[in-house]
């Protein structure tokens, strides 16, 4: 009897070592967007890609979406902000997403890229392996050309800081005689324009198709969800075709 015991408490502790050792060996990602109201309205950005990312199940890496957004903050801004920091140096980044103030590009370019060259260094002092993502917001209502003002801007920063620009003005931009997007104040998105938004960085960030996740905001009808996983994945492509050829021409 007492052998059987010993021998049960060593195949225990072998298979009890092994599990361990199996759960140990899941990658995570851990992903954080540095913004202001743009990010954190309507449950945030950062909330409804981690809520694509578990209904999506592709994958078994373990992905942990946060953010640091504060109201009409900068990059500056949370350069200087103690909480900012703080969640900063709480976990290695895989992939970080910058986000600024939604005239700040055009408003202050300088203190744009100064800053955008700063938080990329720091970044990657704190983890070399991570992906950068710039997150190109849209113009005001009222505001035809703002939209394309700010891409540009981005665009420059993404090419000196080798950061990847996810185009979500020029999204808005295109879709504006279909669908509304905007909050009551022609600036902040409605909830449609915070979850759409979030299915374009799904596209960008997995680089997989988002129309092949499930259904995960209990506030928007299926339907729309479905509408708008098709808008950002269309647009997606489109862009991505445009850059392509733009590419092909210049080189001839």
């Amino acid at each position: 009897m007492k052998n059987i015991v010993f021998i049960f408490l060593i195949v225990s502790v072998l298979f009890g070592c092994q599990s361990t050792e199996e759960d140990n060996s899941v990658e995570n990602e851990n992903i954080l967007f540095i913004g202001n109201s743009y990010t954190y309205r309507n449950k945030g950005v950062d909330q409804h890609l981690n809520d694509l990312l578990a209904s999506s199940k592709t994958s078994k890496i373990k992905k942990f979406v946060t953010r640091a957004a504060k109201g009409r903050f900068h990059l500056y801004s949370h350069w200087k902000d103690l909480d900012t920091q703080l969640k900063f140096k709480s976990k290695k980044w895989q992939k970080v997403v910058l986000q600024e103030y939604s005239s700040g590009p055009v408003k202050e370019p300088g203190n744009f890229v100064i800053y955008g060259k700063k938080w990329a260094d720091k970044i990657r002092e704190h983890n070399p392996k991570t992906k950068l993502f710039l997150y190109a917001t849209w113009g005001y209502r009222l505001r035809d050309k703002m939209t394309d003002s700010l891409y540009n801007q981005y665009e420059k920063l993404g090419s000196e800081i080798d950061a990847t620009v996810v185009p979500v003005g020029l999204m808005w931009k295109e879709l504006a005689p279909t669908i509304n997007l905007y909050d009551g104040d022609g600036a902040h998105p409605n909830r449609k324009g915070t979850f759409i938004n979030a299915c374009l960085f799904y596209e960008y960030i997995e680089n997989k198709d988002v129309r092949k996740t499930k259904h995960s905001d209990s506030r928007l009808p299926i339907k729309t969800q479905i509408l708008l996983k098709k808008y950002a994945h269309d647009f997606k492509v489109k862009y991505e075709k445009e850059n392509e050829l733009q590419k092909l021409s210049s080189e001839h």
